[in-house]
């Protein structure tokens, strides 16, 4: 039997196939080896118990509470694998997971909670994001959230990690809109869509999201951004999900007023300025999450509203 670390602050990456997790050392009591588990399915899913100190401990399979696909086979005989153990006041509660890395305290800032976009399982599952190094974060988990269901979440909180707000004193900038093409968003008849340059803000180069079990279907995963995590929109099949060349960081209105969104886009980006000759055009059907279609040098463009967008995505 093995003693979790004493180093309260640290975190036990615990990986589940090619995902990493991540517990706080403090949460975590134990470490076993697999091998000692003793296979006994309950009502509860739980997928064995574990004797620990004249105690019977449930043992439930991170990967299966999680939707994700282990990369051991967690057999009697003992095939690999470890059980992180942890507590809730005086209740014991064991996690098979894979591999098991024991790291240090995170940085400050190397932290962040996650925006409750992602849906009331998400959120409730896990605790934030910790940045561990320049390639690799970890999903924090709540081990006393795990089998419980997951609670309402209030639609109208915004987190601070994930706001960005203009200074205090800046100049408002000259109105400016960016026109940009996509495959992400809901499918509709347009096929170019622009946003305010307000909202922009930034267009950078994408990285491969993070996978978050338990968010909503229309979320790709999160990506960091200046130390904060933004989900990513995509809105089309997982299996059809592939990287643009592009990727762009939006903030949000609404209920979600200053939170920040990502979604990919293609690389024929351009900037242009409110005219009267941008004129309304419609004869040309308007997704139900735009504002208008209008002509901009030639081409139909919709007037992306990423409130609408959001709004009817909100509790999918």
């Amino acid at each position: 039997m093995t003693r979790a670390s004493q180093d309260s602050d640290g975190i036990l990456c615990c990986d589940v196939g090619e995902e990493r997790f991540a517990f706080r050392s403090h949460d975590v009591r134990h470490v076993e080896r697999a091998e000692y588990l003793r296979p006994d399915r309950g009502d509860d899913g739980r997928v064995g118990i574990l004797r620990l100190g004249g105690q019977q401990v449930p043992v439930f399979s991170l990967a299966e509470i999680l939707g994700r696909t282990s990369a051991n086979d967690h057999q009697p005989g003992g095939r690999g694998g470890h059980i992180a153990i942890t507590a809730d006041r005086n209740t014991l509660t064991g996690w098979l997971v894979d591999r098991i890395e024991r790291t240090a305290q995170p940085a400050p800032g190397h932290v962040a909670a996650l925006p409750p976009i992602l849906g009331a399982r998400a959120t409730s599952w896990f605790e934030g994001m910790v940045w561990l190094d320049e390639n690799t974060s970890a999903l924090l988990l709540a081990p006393n959230q795990l089998t419980t269901p997951a609670p309402r979440v209030d639609a109208s909180a915004t987190d601070a990690a994930f706001t960005h707000r203009r200074p205090a004193g800046r100049a408002e900038p000259e109105p400016v809109a960016v026109v940009f093409s996509t495959t992400v968003l809901p499918p509709s008849a347009a096929r170019r869509y622009a946003l305010s340059g307000q909202q922009i803000a930034a267009i950078v180069q994408p990285a491969p999201p993070i996978a978050v079990p338990g968010c909503h279907q229309f979320i790709g995963g999160v990506t960091w951004w200046h130390r904060a995590i933004v989900p990513v929109l995509d809105f089309r099949a997982p299996s059809k999900r592939t990287i643009h060349r592009r990727q762009l960081i939006a903030q949000c209105g609404g209920r979600q007023q200053g939170s920040l969104v990502a979604f990919s886009i293609d690389a024929d980006v351009s900037m242009c300025r409110p005219a009267a000759e941008h004129r309304s055009l419609p004869e040309v059907p308007c997704p139900p999450f735009a504002s208008g279609v209008f002509d901009v040098d030639g081409e139909a463009v919709a007037l992306l509203d990423l409130d609408a967008l959001l709004a009817t995505s909100w509790e999918s």
